[in-house]
């Protein structure tokens, strides 16, 4: 039986696509918190924080971002660029000031303004630190002593005292008073990298810290060092508490002493009282992950925004992490990179968040509406698959390259996510899981060690991490199992193997109950209909085949991937088909026709991960090149629109008619254009030729007015036109009132132009030739008719 047609989906169109806007470098917040800026390859994402979505990107062709800086006025953004060009902007609107060479003999990785966003200081890996007028635009200083590449430049907090202060490569601190270009200090204590720098203004003391696991407390009326404290760890970054101002929470209860919040390996924020050198807070709960790398930095850089009391933590993966800076409590997380999105699914009642599962060993939780990242943690490998299940979106199963699986409960208030079981039976990678759809009893899970396996789920699972158990197992194909599936009425299993084979088993006891074979590749996905009884398969073969559930046989294979089909989900309660490949293309299909209805083509790398809201009113793609696309079913505007679209070109025809009926032949000749009706415009043009020169002195300024799509429009017509000599007469007409009223750049500012030059020029000259023939052969008349008078009267004359 036949769907009905309001039931099918005619096509899906973008309606959210995150994109990643952090790729490492720098990151600073704006004045009033409501924006990050952040640094993305080539170019600076403006983000809104409210919703994590990109507004704007600042970007030059060719030219990749190196470092930036935000003015106190929170307008006024310089950046500096592999090119050595350094660049003003107004980050509010995109806009490009101004765009000056930094005058340094190597790239400039520092900048920072002073208080008054007047002053703008480049600090080299040439060793020199130069200070900008960026108002009268010119360079004010360049001060020498420094010593390879700067990590640390910032001007004095006090605005009447013209001081800087820059470290470099040779691990001190030198400051130069701005009056006179000399130097007042040099702050020597560290031994490796400079990474943070701080002046307590009011007792005129500052603190810094470096990579040689300390922090030094200094005396800035000597230039000496107060106390050294080891903090064993490499700090990275640091931000202060005011002075004199108590924090219960964070235990700063000592207002006489200076503390500042540090960050760096270790992956946790820590407060110091660096005047006692005590580490007074250490903060338990951090989200950070720990690097593979051993000693590498897990915290990148620390943030602080006055206006909102944030703190925002940049770790080495990306990922953005905001605290309440009063008690460090979590505020809301961002995914700035997500690298290859390998699974996702729907997660939460209402189906109001996505997981989704990176090249990470966490699973990244996004909110839909605000789309806060939350980071689950407990696998020790990359996790490669995610499964929930209709009969209860709060439980999210996920597997790993640690050979384990693990089932996940999210609870709404408050909201929390906890791992509540796992299993570790397999020996190798579990690829694919699968959730029972009826009730929640059971999960299938295949593995790279070519094992199927059936596991125990208990209705409720108040305790964490508790074992599950294994009711079966059974060694399922030769080759990694790279799909499972369970039926909607949780009797049937089916798996998809890298052995070219899909297999359907009893999900009672896992016994085998038939073998699939057909396609000429490994397998990506398998998926049960949900409304009849067919398996269908997506594989490396481009293939997607359609099987029949009582004798195992291949119904239809739909053809049009051209390389391997990744991902495959029945939309429409199972009379549509939706398939992700690795060419980026996401396919719609109707079943009974076997036709494609719709390709959307967003992605610029495989498709691995595709799943369908059980509305099927959205559906989310997440690729290769670390973007998610949510999709819209647009099925019911499209027909709106084309109802609404049909019902305005017959009023609009309507009243062409009833122009030409009036005789108001200028009038419809614009409409008749406007409709794209050629032939009647033709008609239009030989009425008005008819009409004498008035009307065509009328129809030149009518063509002057027109938009410059009818007069491409009407420039396609004549080029038509031109090719028939009965025809070529309008043509000519058009074409000469164009060339008389319009500058070359004006012509050559229609899209049609360039192509029609070449088809003009050739019919242009056939009429030419005919006209010259005719000029001619009506020259020879008079001439022939003279001779024939003269004959006749010398005849006459003989005669007489």
């Amino acid at each position: 039986m036949a769907p009905p047609p309001e039931r099918l989906k005619a096509n899906y169109n973008v309606s959210v696509k995150l994109e990643p806007f952090f790729t490492g470098g720098k990151v600073q917040v704006s004045k009033d918190g409501e924006f990050l800026l952040c640094q993305c390859g080539d170019r600076i994402q403006v983000i809104d924080t409210k919703y994590g979505k990109t507004i704007r990107s600042l970007i030059q062709e060719e030219d990749e971002v190196i470092t930036f800086v935000i003015g106190y006025d929170d307008e006024t953004l310089i950046s500096s660029h592999k090119s050595s060009l350094l660049r003003h902007w107004n980050w509010k609107d995109g806009s490009v000031v101004r765009t000056w060479k930094s005058l340094h003999l190597t790239p400039v990785v520092e900048l920072v303004f002073d208080t008054t966003t007047t002053l703008v200081a480049s600090g080299g890996t040439d060793g020199s630190l130069k200070i900008w007028d960026i108002k009268r635009q010119y360079c004010t200083h360049n001060l020498k002593g420094g010593s390879g590449v700067y990590s640390i430049v910032k001007f004095h907090p006090d605005p009447n005292l013209p001081i800087i202060f820059g470290a470099s490569m040779d691990c001190k601190i030198r400051c130069w008073d701005l009056n006179n270009s000399k130097l007042l200090g040099v702050l020597e204590g560290h031994f490796s990298v400079v990474t943070g720098f701080t002046i307590f203004n009011s007792i005129k003391q500052a603190v810094s810290s470096g990579r040689d696991k300390v922090l030094i407390f200094w005396d800035l009326t000597t230039y000496s060092q107060i106390r050294i404290i080891p903090t064993y760890e490499c700090t990275e970054s640091l931000v202060p508490i005011e002075f004199g101002k108590p924090m219960p929470l964070l235990k700063v209860t000592d207002v006489k002493s200076p503390h500042v919040i540090t960050a760096g390996e270790r992956g946790c924020l820590r407060v110091w009282n660096v005047k006692s050198g005590v580490e007074v807070l250490t903060q338990t709960d951090s989200l950070v992950t720990q690097p593979i790398v051993e000693g590498a930095p897990t915290i990148t850089q620390l943030e602080y925004n006055e206006i909102n009391d944030h703190i925002y933590v940049i770790t080495f993966d990306h990922n953005i992490i905001v605290h309440q800076r009063k008690d460090l409590t979590l505020v809301k997380q961002y995914a700035g990179y997500n690298d290859d999105i390998l699974d996702i699914a729907w997660f939460g009642e209402g189906e109001t968040h996505l997981a989704v599962a990176t090249n990470s060993i966490h699973v990244k939780v996004y909110d839909i509406e605000t789309m806060n990242c939350t980071l689950l943690k407990g696998h020790t490998d990359l996790v490669l698959a995610l499964a929930t299940s209709k009969s209860d979106f709060n439980i999210l199963i996920t597997s790993s390259k640690d050979n384990s699986v693990r089932v996940w409960r999210m609870s709404q208030s408050p909201f929390q996510i906890t791992c509540i079981a796992q299993g570790n039976a397999h020996t190798g990678s579990v690829g694919s899981v699968a959730l029972s759809r009826t009730k929640l009893s059971f999960l299938v899970s295949g593995s790279q060690d070519t094992c199927l396996k059936m596991w125990k789920l208990n209705p409720i699972q108040h305790e964490s991490d508790q074992n599950l158990s294994v009711l079966h197992t059974v060694v399922a194909h030769d080759k990694d199992i790279n799909a499972v599936c369970i039926s909607p009425n949780d009797n049937l299993i089916a798996s998809g193997s890298q052995d070219k084979v899909a297999k359907i088993w009893n999900s009672s006891d896992l016994k085998l109950l038939g073998v699939l074979r057909g396609h000429r590749r490994g397998l990506w996905a398998v998926q049960f209909s949900p409304a009849d009884q067919i398996l269908a398969s997506g594989s490396t073969d481009g293939n997607i085949m359609l099987w029949s559930l009582i004798d195992y046989s291949c119904l239809k294979t739909l053809e049009g991937h051209e390389s391997s089909v990744l991902r495959i989900n029945f939309v429409s309660k199972g009379y549509q088909l939706v398939s992700a490949a690795s060419d980026g293309l996401i396919k719609l299909w109707t079943i009974k026709t076997s036709e494609c209805v719709a390709t959307m083509d967003a992605h610029q790398s495989k498709v691995w991960a595709l799943a369908v809201k059980s509305d099927d009113s959205l559906l989310v793609s997440g690729a290769g090149d670390s973007t998610l696309i949510l999709w819209k079913d647009v099925t019911k505007e499209e027909k709106e629109a084309a109802v609404q679209e049909k019902e305005k070109r017959i009023l609009e025809e309507q009243q062409l008619a009833n122009l030409m009926q009036k005789g108001l032949l200028l009038e419809a000749l614009g409409l008749a254009i406007h409709l794209d009706q050629p032939f009647r415009t033709l008609n239009i043009l030989k009425d008005l030729m008819d009409q004498g020169e008035g009307a065509l002195a009328d129809l030149e300024k009518m063509l002057v007015k027109l938009s410059t799509n009818q007069k491409d429009s009407l420039l396609r017509y004549s080029t038509t036109w031109n090719t028939n000599s009965r025809h070529c007469h309008q043509a000519q007409m058009v074409l000469n009132i164009l060339l008389a009223n319009h500058t070359t750049d004006e012509l050559f500012s229609l899209p049609s132009l360039r192509s029609s030059i070449a088809g003009l020029l050739m019919y242009n000259e056939r009429h030419m030739q005919r006209l010259s023939r005719l000029r001619q052969n009506t020259a020879i008349l008079p001439y022939t008719a003279a001779k024939i008078q003269a004959t006749r009267g010398e005849e006459v004359m003989e005669t007489n």
